[in-house]
């Protein structure tokens, strides 16, 4: 065919002429190379044209270019190049440009597709699709991630792609695996295509379609451990009265006493408010204060019949670094007092009694813990404040040389180091201190068995959550060197001690987990999907499908994601994931959201497309909600529209105490603006976050639904947000907005520790828990109230008043200090009226108290903030010799004056 057509000069390939002189026909006569390729242009170009009445995937592009690819490197040699041969030419412009020209014909593919099947695309279960879902719809890239927004069309995108393979490519449903996280969600989107669509795919679970894989591939029957297996397991194993393993118990109470919090270098912090903050509520109840306290209550209770929780106040410390001071002291059986007064009077009566932080009786020594860098700086203070501080730290040294006491020193900067206990103990013995160990087994029984301690249960939880990960990334019992091995790696001693004591306390209870199920009979969920992914690899069963869809991607698990990759390379499968990386928040249950945010490292060329209108959220609340999200830049971006407005969509509602008072406030203005029979969802971060409106006569509070004696009509339920992910309500109230350890963000659930079993790190604070807060915000239709204690606010609620400018509003009778004058020292407490107990003189103290004890006493500074513009402290009215005028808070270390203007 090619010869006969050399015989005439001209050609015709598709729609274009080409004209050949026959010299150049002669002399390409003589070249054996372009006698044998030149036949195969015909066939490139026919291929090229038949690829082109469909989508051109990557892989079909790099197979044409691998197959033609020595065809090029005959006709780019130079001497041929030379030639000008149009048949040539054109085929080396092809090929060279082949990426770009591939790109460019499936845009003329797509914009036709849509054109073709509008109509199929304005109904699809009564509704027509927006932009973004047909184009993502008719892309069909080999691998195709669908970044949507909340409450953008998800599921109905979905049920558009079904419906455009069935009835345009002629694909039968059961080639199509349609594959959805939970059986409620499974069968909602079953009853969608079937009932509506009329379209008989059909949609699976992960459990569903790894336990038919095995059940068709293996001769044993496996049994599957029912969910909650785990942790029912862990609690089990913390909780047993017969928990006697000396070394494991002394592994637990060491980790709450010294790891279960994770010290910030102070010189990260802008101020030494930010620092508070940081820490606020956490647990700074010391171990002897616990053992005491529970040995109280051990009393009371046999005397009065009543179990009761913690009644007394124990011994409770102002800082991290204290905590683990005074916890060494007393797991070391070292006799200690907690700001014992000091004996000796300094004779300055502008000096509030000296409170030294440790004094060990039975040496009559001194302990003082100074917050200050390894070049004796504090600046994380201003400056008038930083000299106070450390001329402080100078007086303090004066007292114990005057009168001849020993006092010992530690700093913030061993613990930046990691070496705050190593260096008080060796400070301790070289003074002849004799360590003697305690009962630890007294100690976990008395803390943390006999106790409702929410500390220990997420703790609990921490650990399920880490044995989940670990056998969902492939983990095995052989696995733990490494790990431990990786621990070593971590960036200073206290981290790399922290590491290895949760590995050593997660190890035996991992190989009595695996034990617990291998002696039962049972397997667990990864355990079914590890060996489906393996009988896919082997070659077992029959797999015909020809596109795999999954909904909400973003809470895939390493082991589901293998169990996928083995499905799609062995049927050569299409793959479209769709989900939203802001609602990434089940790592708790396996999850990895490296896997969609990196989805390229794992599944090679995609295609991302975008669903970015939503149809629940006002364009208002949206608006904030990304800025809030997208602050962690691992994230990936997206830009949210709406159509609907609703002005104020976000309302932070504060209380001092009364948070009953600001509920039912926020209750009535709901029933004002939507009637008595509205629907109001109430989110919290943690399942006993309701038990605040238990205590309360109003209110009737069953696991889920909540009636309220005032309004019976109104449709109030109760979810963590955990549970309300993927739902939405007319209104949504957000309860325990608290800045502690269990407040939201929850500071336990987001640990470091995950990152060692993780395909890569998130290093940015509470990532998950942004992004659990994202969840809730976005769940309403209207408007989210944000309940928030005014002295104590969840770091979001802080950055939403203070970096995207969203109105504070106090709803209860109490005194609200948010206008209050911020405390010069700390600059994040605020300054209130305090009374003296002694004296009953009325002064300015800091609500930072006790960590902050700026106290000042002119209290009409609270109605006359007037700042000194030399130092940063407050102006306050004096008398002089010449009348009165304002002099500065914080003199004689500053003498600035202003003069009063009548």
């Amino acid at each position: 065919m090619w010869i006969e057509f050399m015989a005439v000069t001209t050609v015709v390939i598709g729609s274009t002429v080409f004209y050949i002189s026959k010299r150049n026909f002669k002399r390409l006569q003589t070249e054996p190379d372009v006698v044998m390729n030149l036949e195969k242009l015909d066939i490139f170009e026919s291929e090229i044209l038949q690829l082109r009445k469909d989508y051109i995937t990557r892989p079909q592009e790099e197979s044409l270019k691998l197959k033609y690819q020595e065809v090029y490197k005959v006709f780019s040699k130079s001497k041929y190049s030379k030639l000008k041969n149009p048949l040539i030419s054109e085929f080396l412009s092809t090929y060279s440009n082949l990426a770009n020209l591939v790109k460019d014909w499936n845009n003329l593919f797509v914009e036709s597709e849509l054109v073709k099947h509008k109509v199929l695309f304005d109904n699809i279960d009564g509704k027509s699709l927006d932009d973004q879902q047909r184009r993502a719809v008719v892309v069909d890239e080999q691998s195709n991630l669908v970044l949507a927004g909340a409450g953008s069309g998800k599921t109905l995108t979905i049920s558009g792609k079904v419906k455009y393979l069935v009835e345009t490519k002629n694909i039968n449903p059961s080639e199509i695996l349609l594959i959805s996280f939970t059986r409620k969600a499974a069968e909602e989107m079953k009853t969608r295509i079937a009932n509506k669509l009329h379209i008989g795919v059909e949609v699976r679970t992960f459990h569903s379609l790894g336990l038919d894989i095995i059940k068709h591939t293996y001769p044993v029957k496996y049994i599957i451990a029912e969910d909650g297996y785990l942790s029912r397991l862990v609690e089990a194993y913390f909780r047993r009265s017969t928990f006697n393993e000396k070394k494991q118990i002394q592994n637990i109470i060491n980790f709450f006493s010294y790891y279960l919090n994770i010290p910030k270098d102070w010189e990260q912090f802008e101020c030494l408010g930010e620092c508070y903050d940081h820490y606020k509520n956490a647990d700074f109840e010391t171990l002897k204060g616990k053992v005491t306290n529970i040995k109280k209550e051990v009393e009371y209770v046999a005397a009065d019949l009543k179990v009761r929780k913690y009644t007394l106040h124990g011994e409770t410390v102002k800082s991290l670094e204290e905590v683990m001071i005074a916890n060494f002291l007393y797991l070391n059986g070292i006799n200690y007092e907690y700001e014992r007064r000091y004996p000796y009077d300094s004779g300055d009566i502008n000096k509030k009694a000296y409170q030294p932080d440790f004094y060990l009786p039975d040496y009559d020594i001194y302990i003082e813990h100074f917050g200050i860098t390894k070049d004796y700086r504090a600046p994380w203070l201003t400056q008038i404040e930083e000299k106070k501080y450390i001329d402080g730290i100078g007086w303090k040294r004066e007292q114990h040389k005057v009168n001849k006491t020993k006092l010992l020193e530690t700093y913030s900067y061993f613990n930046k180091e990691g070496i705050l206990l190593i260096e008080l103990e060796k400070l301790l013995k070289s003074e002849g201190v004799k360590f003697e160990e305690v009962d630890y087994s007294m100690i976990y029984k008395q803390v943390f068995e006999k106790t409702d301690n929410k500390y220990f249960k997420e703790f609990i939880k921490l650990v399920s959550t880490f044995i989940k990960l670990f056998k969902s990334n492939g983990y095995d019992e052989t696995s733990f060197a490494s790990l431990f091995t990786k621990a070593n790696m971590q960036s200073n001693a206290f981290l790399i001690e922290r590491s290895r004591l949760f590995l050593s306390i997660v190890q035996p209870i991992y190989d009595e987990y695996q034990q617990s199920l291998k002696s039962s009979g049972q397997i667990d969920f990864d355990d079914m999907i590890n060996l489906a992914s393996e009988s896919i690899r082997q070659g077992r069963g029959t797999l015909d499908y020809k596109y795999i869809i999954i909904d909400e991607y973003q809470d895939i698990s390493l082991s589901r994601f293998n169990l996928i990759k083995e499905i799609k390379d062995r049927a050569k499968a299409k793959l479209l994931c769709v989900g939203d990386d802001w609602q990434s928040i089940y790592r708790f249950a396996g999850s990895d959201i490296t896997l969609f945010t990196d989805f390229g490292k794992y599944l090679g060329y995609y295609e991302l497309l975008k669903i970015e209108k939503t149809y629940r959220n006002s364009q208002e609340l949206i608006n904030i909600a990304a800025k809030f999200i997208i602050q962690n830049k691992n994230q990936l971006p997206k830009n949210l529209v709406s159509d609907k407005h609703y002005s104020n969509p976000l309302r932070i509602i504060g209380y001092k105490r009364d948070v009953i008072t600001a509920f039912c406030k926020v209750i009535s203005e709901i029933v004002d603006n939507f009637g008595e029979e509205a629907e109001i969802t109430i989110l919290g971060r943690n399942r006993f976050d309701k038990d605040v409106l238990k205590d309360h006569e109003e209110f009737s509070v069953d696991e889920e639904k909540i009636v309220y004696e005032k309004y019976p009509k109104l449709k109030l339920r109760y979810l963590t947000t955990h549970k309300a992910k993927g739902l939405e309500a007319d209104n949504v109230i957000i309860l325990n907005l608290e800045n502690k350890l269990l407040g939201f963000p929850n500071k336990i659930s987001d640990d470091p520790v995950l990152s060692m079993i993780l395909a890569s790190q998130d290093n940015y604070a509470y990532a998950e828990e942004r992004r659990l807060f994202y969840v809730a915000i976005t769940r309403t239709k209207n408007a989210t109230y944000l309940l928030t204690p005014d002295e104590s606010q969840s770091v979001f609620i802080s950055e939403l008043i203070k970096s995207f400018k969203v109105h504070y509003e106090f709803k209860t009778d109490e005194e609200t200090v948010h206008d209050n004058p911020n405390c010069p020292r700390c600059q994040t407490g605020k300054l209130v009226v305090r009374e003296n107990s002694t004296s009953h003189k009325l002064f300015l103290g800091c609500t930072n108290y006790p960590n902050c004890d700026m106290n000042l006493n002119d209290i009409e500074i609270i109605n006359n903030q007037i700042i000194c513009n030399v130092c940063g402290g407050y102006m306050s009215k004096r008398k002089g010799p010449y009348g009165e005028f304002y002099g500065c808070t914080n003199y004689p270390l500053c003498t600035n004056k202003l003069p009063i203007r009548k």
